[in-house]
């Protein structure tokens, strides 16, 4: 320790622009032995050292911008023959440093705003406990000022709070700014994705696991509030120009869970029975069941029938629902109340219990007598039908001569279904066996829904007949987030990442966010002082 040569600012800052030839310290990184430990690829400059070398460029040029400080910094950073790419570099790694700095110390300063005996908020009086160092993390690394902590007055070992971060809004443990980089970042990909971006953007992002427990807590947060920040959030929206209608759709798809093995004696776990534990303990038996998550959309048409716009909804399998219907409602009472007149219709997949859900979410919004148009996903139809003539063995091209001469006629006459109908009987009434039990399935699903199958009068109107948007939203907010190779979930992580990727393509991410800092994080913190 004694040997060790002392660093000026300039050594302790030549990490980042030394990669080009003709730099002196690439020699001698090279002259090392190797034993000797290998710099960091990201090394990160020293903020004291910084500090000293902008402090040497102010004096040069007193008058000088901090523009031309700056520069003249990264100048002495990089060395005169760096690359355009060095220089960007270190800039961005000056950058941060400065950034860190400026803010550890505005959280410093408002940690000396609370050097009392106690404080309160929001009603609620504590008493000081001890001082230490805290930790939040931004987007420019770690940030660690001096504050003290308070006790709940009152209360022996009662719990305790960090008044900086309930006065500087810190979001579970994050700035403002990488709280909502982490929730949205959660909202499109996994959390290695999210770390993987931040480095190529050179930010500073915390570990994973912090990131994981951040984005889950916001989740959380998110969803706990919604019922009071969405309405906010929604009075500031304005009708699309050109909506034409208003389409309301429900569906189903799975997510694969991870559950503790019996917890569901008829799920076939997904992998087999470990023959040789680990050395320590074998880990506990788990399988992965697919759960049925809900997904639901509202939806602005134009004349055409076309998507203008469209709110997603999510919810997992360990809750039911009706949350999600409620918001359906409140958007759908939203849109009619701005214009009254535009049509309603629900168009999804046969299922009964989505279609009395969907039915409830239109409920309120109709007026006295009037009734909203409903459909049957016309794919969902041709599906069906393409099966039933499968099935009697028809040759490939008398089939598709067939399925294109109903698909024609649905688009100009409502009878069509009945003719369908008709069609589809005399095929289940010439077969016997296992082709007829299935004609049969078809034949009911036809007689159930064909009031449902009227689709030349849609057309007419102007309406979608198939559910785009719903069926779109099963993919996108869900198989596409959740349903990655080797994912599976706990129900804290997927209530998560549904809520926050449902905002994120329903638009509403950043407006929410702000609205649930006001609501769930900013607090008024008092110092309170003895009186002399």
């Amino acid at each position: 320790m004694g040997n060790r040569k002392k660093q000026g600012p300039a050594d302790a800052i030549g990490g980042r622009g030394t990669k080009g030839p003709s730099s002196p310290r690439v020699k001698q990184a090279a002259s090392r032995p190797s034993a000797a430990k290998a710099p960091s690829k990201r090394p990160q400059h020293d903020v004291s050292a910084l500090r000293e070398m902008l402090k040497l460029e102010r004096a040069r040029s007193p008058e000088g911008s901090i523009g031309a400080i700056f520069r003249a910094t990264v100048s002495a950073m990089v060395g005169p023959n760096a690359s355009f790419a060095d220089r960007e570099e270190a800039g961005l790694s000056l950058a941060n440093a400065l950034c860190a700095e400026d803010q550890e110390e505005e959280l410093g300063d408002i940690a000396r705003r609370f050097d009392c005996d106690e404080i309160e908020i929001d009603g609620t009086r504590y008493r000081r406990h001890e001082m230490g160092r805290g930790e939040y993390g931004g987007l420019c690394g770690k940030l660690r000022p001096q504050r003290a902590t308070f006790r709940l007055k009152g209360v022996r070992n009662g719990p305790t709070v960090d008044p900086v971060s309930r006065a500087a809004g810190m979001i579970e443990g994050a700035t403002p700014k990488l709280a909502y980089a982490i929730a949205h970042g959660y909202a499109l990909g996994p959390s290695r994705a999210f770390a993987a971006m931040m480095k190529s953007a050179d930010r500073r992002p915390p570990s994973r696991k912090m990131t994981e427990r951040i984005a889950k807590d916001i989740g959380a947060a998110m969803k706990a509030a919604v019922v009071v920040i969405e309405p906010i959030v929604r009075s500031a929206e304005i009708l699309v120009e050109g909506a034409q209608a208003i389409v309301v759709g429900l569906d189903r798809t799975s997510v694969p869970m991870e559950e503790a093995a019996g917890s569901n004696p008829d799920a076939k776990p997904d992998r087999k029975k470990r023959s040789t534990p680990y050395i320590r303990q074998a880990p506990a038996a788990i399988e992965v069941n697919y759960r049925m998550a809900y997904v639901g959309t509202v939806s602005v048409v134009d004349v055409d029938g076309r998507v203008l716009e469209t709110r997603r909804y999510g919810a997992p399998a360990s809750e039911h629902a009706y949350g999600m219907v409620a918001r359906m409602q409140q958007d759908v009472l939203h849109l009619r109340g701005q214009r009254p007149s535009l049509p309603l219709l629900i168009v999804q997949d046969g299922a009964v219990e989505m279609w009395k859900l969907a039915r409830s979410v239109i409920a309120q919004a109709l007026r006295f007598g009037e009734k909203a148009s409903e459909a049957i996903d016309r794919h969902h139809l041709l599906e069906r039908l393409s099966d039933a003539l499968k099935l009697v063995n028809t040759a490939h091209s008398v089939r598709a001569s067939q399925l294109a001469a109903w698909n024609a006629a649905l688009d100009t006459d409502d009878a069509a279904i009945d003719t369908i109908e008709v069609a589809v009987r005399a095929m289940r009434d010439a077969h016997r066996g296992t082709v007829r039990t299935k004609l049969y399935d078809h034949l009911t699903y036809i007689e159930n829904n064909k009031d449902r199958m009227r689709y030349a009068a849609l057309r007419r109107a102007g309406l979608p007949v198939g559910s785009g948007p719903t069926e779109g939203a099963c993919k996108s907010l869900v198989m596409i987030r959740a349903k990655g190779c080797g994912q599976r979930w706990h129900d804290d992580g997927i209530e998560s990442v549904l809520e926050l990727r449902a905002l994120e393509m329903s638009g509403r991410l950043p407006a929410m966010f702000v609205e649930l800092r006001r609501h769930s994080y900013d607090r008024e913190v008092t110092a309170i002082r003895a009186a002399a």
